[in-house]
């Protein structure tokens, strides 16, 4: 008991002890049964080292859940390997599927590996073939840019160049020249021929840059015109549906915005799917308008209402003319077939006649 009072002062109790606290505590309790010496000795070390000593615990654990994680990971990551080897790839069609399932389980993984290769192969080769590709259409593009500067030089100055040549010649009397000074007559007339010749030739590419500059243009304008026309086909399919209800419509269209007073060339050059839609829905309206115009409006194209027809008895058509007539004539003709000798008739004629 004695013992034990002892042990319980040197040691006091504390209700919460920090880790570096608890390495101590450690320390002091297991320098009890030692001489006071080599308890000193113990006290003074554990003073020293022992915030490095929780440290060292300290990263002791955290490098234990970190080999814990990595191992997870390391698990995990294997797992999905052997179901990416075990399941055929996605994009795979169903047939090729099909084989998968007939191939060794051993083998799966080496085809995996290889098809996993092909495929960032064939990834990488379509990578390099954008590339190329937009590098070209790039150093197209800025080719096209140079010749369309060209063109709209050539445009503004060609026929200024042309007037300055033509002037600068015109004022030279060749005849007289060459009667009085034949030598400069020839020296005038080469630089005369030379500059002719540079003249056309520069004629003749900015001509063609010009032409080749309208030909994108309308290549253009005709992709724009597709685009434009397929949008309005799937929204207004009843009239642009197909070929043949867009070839109708946009003569119908055009006639038109033609009587509207709208010019053929700017007409030529309407493909905006709005402006389309808008000039549709105007003609279809007017063409509404008229229709109706035509029943409400007496004095239009009206049909006039037929007179209801007069009652009609039932029975042989009547015959015109006189009945009374016609009944002597049969009378008369019974009578006569008869030789004179039927009295019925004789008294009928005498009744008809008003004899």
């Amino acid at each position: 008991m004695a013992a034990e009072t002892e042990t319980t002062g040197a040691v006091p109790a504390t209700e919460s002890v920090d880790l570096a606290g608890a390495v101590a505590l450690m320390g002091s309790l297991a320098e009890q049964g030692k001489p006071d010496g080599e308890q000193a000795d113990a006290g003074n070390a554990a003073e020293e080292g022992g915030d490095t000593e929780a440290v060292d615990i300290g990263d002791l654990a955290e490098g234990e859940e970190g080999d814990a994680a990595e191992g997870e990971e390391s698990e995990q990551q294997d797992e999905g390997e052997a179901e990416g080897a075990e399941a055929a790839p996605e994009f795979w069609s169903a047939e090729d599927k099909a084989a998968w399932a007939k191939v060794p389980p051993e083998l799966r993984p080496t085809i995996a590996k290889y098809e996993q290769q092909r495929v960032q192969f064939v990834n990488e080769k379509a990578r390099e073939s954008a590339a190329v590709r937009a590098q070209a259409t790039e150093e197209v593009q800025k080719a096209n840019a140079t010749i369309d500067q060209a063109a709209q030089w050539w445009a503004q100055a060609g026929p200024a160049l042309q007037q300055a040549f033509a002037d600068k010649w015109s004022g030279v009397n060749w005849s007289e020249l060459a009667e009085k000074n034949p030598a400069e007559w020839a020296r005038l007339n080469q630089m005369r021929q030379d500059e002719a010749v540079l003249l056309t030739e520069a004629n003749r590419r900015g001509q063609a840059d010009i032409e080749a500059r309208n030909q994108r243009a309308e290549q253009a304008f005709q992709q724009v015109r597709q685009a434009e026309h397929a949008k309005v086909a799937a929204k207004l399919s009843d009239h642009f549906g197909t070929p043949e209800k867009a070839t109708k419509t946009y003569d119908e269209l055009g006639k038109f915005l033609f009587s509207k007073g709208i010019p053929a060339d700017r007409i030529n050059q309407i493909h905006e799917a709005p402006i389309i839609e808008i000039a549709l829905k105007a003609m279809l309206y007017e063409q509404a308008r008229t229709k109706a115009s035509t029943v409400t409006n007496p004095g239009a194209a009206n049909i006039s209402a037929k007179q209801t027809p007069t009652r009609v008895a039932p029975g042989p058509a009547a015959r015109t003319g006189n009945r009374f007539s016609d009944a002597a004539r049969q009378v008369g003709e019974r009578f006569r077939k008869s030789g004179g000798n039927s009295i019925a008739d004789a008294a009928e004629l005498i009744r008809l006649n008003g004899l």
